[in-house]
């Protein structure tokens, strides 16, 4: 049962119909969509307020943290590190040290 199929046959007839206004409701449903979408409410504008500054917060909270982490332990004081060096200098070098720091004009105040 092979039959070539004519278009001529079908005409120009729609094989479906609309109600009135169908296509132009549709369109204005399109456009309010559209419209909503790009002019957000205010609570979506305070919400990305809201993550953008959380996310700021956090990664300046964590770049601190590395930061201050990747810094030396100073448990010690570094005026017992001068004081051992100081001791293990010979005596004609602390008196020269001790002539000279006594002598410097920032270390009197």
């Amino acid at each position: 049962m092979k039959r070539d199929f004519d278009f001529d046959r079908i005409g120009k007839r729609l094989p479906y119909t609309a109600p009135d206004g169908f296509l132009d409701d549709m369109e204005n449903n399109v456009w309010e969509t559209v419209r909503q979408e790009m002019l957000p409410s205010k609570s979506k504008r305070h919400f990305r307020l809201w993550y953008s500054l959380t996310g700021g917060l956090v990664a300046a909270s964590i770049a601190l943290f590395v930061v201050f982490n990747s810094l030396p332990d100073n448990s010690r004081s570094d005026f017992e590190d001068v004081e051992k060096a100081f001791a293990n200098l010979s005596s004609s070098d602390q008196d020269y040290l001790f002539a000279t720091y006594q002598d410097d004009l920032f270390m009197k105040f």
